[in-house]
């Protein structure tokens, strides 16, 4: 018996490294494809146009997020838990979107017509917001329905999929901005026509995993999956704020060209979560269905090793950030190299931080890494409306960076806790389960 034990876990450890290398694999392809599309972007369009497009798609990827509820999270460990199957949770998944979709048409309406529109993303025309928003429903769907996959095991095939998005995100702006030469509209038809392939693509996958697509009444259900949800859902806002809060505060205070250019620090530093994303990608699945001792065993090993991959990943950029800056974006977008590298201490703290957040949100403690998120937004809006007006982009960079390291911290803290709570409360279900070899 305990030689068959030894070998589960060594297939198991297999597997998971074999997930974690081909989804590590897929996102530098993916992120082939972005850069390469965004590189289109700042050539052709010019660093003013390009923080344009970058703010304009924020505006629906906020939407999306302030909208989803925490349902894709919850999708996950459902999936995973099996505690639901999958036709009651793709029916919840339509029925989420639909509802969501309409709240967020509501609030586009609001803010155009009260004026806060232009308050918000001055400078950024309202045909243009709307163009991107149109692609609000696909990243609501696509988002609940890879979280089923993601719950089933399916990592390879939500993988692809990331990257079929990404190949045409890029064939799409080649088309789009070089050939057609349709400009800023013509960037954003880019990501949503992406988009929607990649939805339909998950759908075709789910109908075959038995997945029916008509929103179907089931409270109970919907309780559940909502209750869950929303436990990391504000996390996840918080947290998005986090990331591209400053965004807007450069955007106020010194304009869209800036955002364009601090645009491409933030991109470049945050080349090093690919690798924290696609540990945190499989080790999130994964704490579903493991036993928590097994899984508080594993992970502190996983994350030393993913805190060195990411701290040699941050030397690599001090070495040759600035000549591929130049190279990829033009000599335009050479200022943004000092801010990639205030942003790096904070960045590659937060890739460590990712493993944890990840398993704790796997054990059931999604709460946990809302509040640290809630902490670290509070500081960022002090330290940009400080740091911004006075160093610009640097303060920007500076501001993220230490709010980064606090979310690490915390995060160590709080994985500590609940690792404690969850282990404690198995105590007795082990003793039951271990028999005499």
């Amino acid at each position: 018996m305990k030689t068959l034990s030894f070998a589960h876990g060594i297939r198991t450890q297999a597997t998971f490294i074999q997930n974690v290398i081909s989804t590590f694999l897929v996102q530098l392809l993916q992120l082939f494809c972005l850069i390469a599309a965004a590189a289109i972007i700042a050539r052709w369009l010019g660093p003013k146009g390009k923080g344009i497009i970058d703010l304009a798609l924020l505006v629906p990827g906020m939407l999306s997020l302030f909208l989803s509820g925490g349902i894709g999270v919850a999708n996950v460990y459902f999936a995973g838990t099996r505690r639901l199957d999958t036709p009651i949770l793709t029916e919840n998944s339509v029925k989420f979107a639909i509802v969501s979709t309409i709240l967020g048409a509501l609030i586009v309406g609001v803010l155009i017509t009260s004026g806060w529109l232009l308050v918000l993303v001055p400078g950024i025309s309202i045909g243009l917001i709307l163009l991107a928003t149109a692609g609000l429903p696909f990243r609501l769907l696509s988002g609940y329905l890879s979280g089923i996959l993601l719950g089933l095991q399916r990592i390879i095939t939500v993988n692809m999929i990331n990257l079929v998005q990404g190949m045409l995100t890029l064939v799409f702006t080649i088309l789009l901005v070089i050939s057609l030469r349709m400009g800023l509209s013509g960037a954003i038809l880019s990501s949503l026509g992406a988009g929607m392939v990649g939805l339909i693509i998950l759908i075709i996958i789910l109908r075959r995993e038995g997945g029916v697509f008509k929103p179907h009444r089931d409270p109970s259900a919907m309780y559940s999956v909502l209750s869950f949800g929303l436990k990391g859902y504000i996390g996840n806002v918080l947290q998005f704020f986090n990331y591209r809060l400053d965004m807007f505060f450069v955007n106020y205070f010194i304009g869209s060209a800036s955002v364009g250019i601090y645009g491409v620090s933030v991109a470049f530093a945050e080349i090093l979560w690919y690798f924290p994303n696609a540990v945190g990608f499989v080790i999130f699945p994964k704490a579903t269905v493991t036993r928590p001792e097994v899984m508080s065993g594993f992970t502190p090993k996983v994350f030393w090793i993913t805190l060195g991959v990411t701290a040699l990943g941050a030397i690599g950029l001090v070495v040759l950030g600035k000549s591929l800056i130049q190279l990829i974006f033009s000599l335009d977008f050479v200022g943004s190299y000092l801010p990639m590298l205030v942003l790096l201490p904070g960045v590659v703290l937060l890739g460590g931080a990712k493993v944890l957040t990840n398993e704790i949100a796997g054990w059931g403690y999604p709460q946990y890494n809302s509040f640290s998120a809630g902490v670290a937004l509070i500081l960022t809006v002090i330290l940009d409306l400080i740091l911004i007006p006075r160093f610009g982009i640097l303060g920007a960079a500076l501001a993220s960076s230490i709010c980064y390291t606090v979310v690490f911290f915390a995060s160590v803290g709080f994985y500590l806790i609940a690792s404690r709570r969850i282990t404690g409360s198995n105590v007795e279900r082990t003793k039951q389960e271990i028999k005499p070899c």
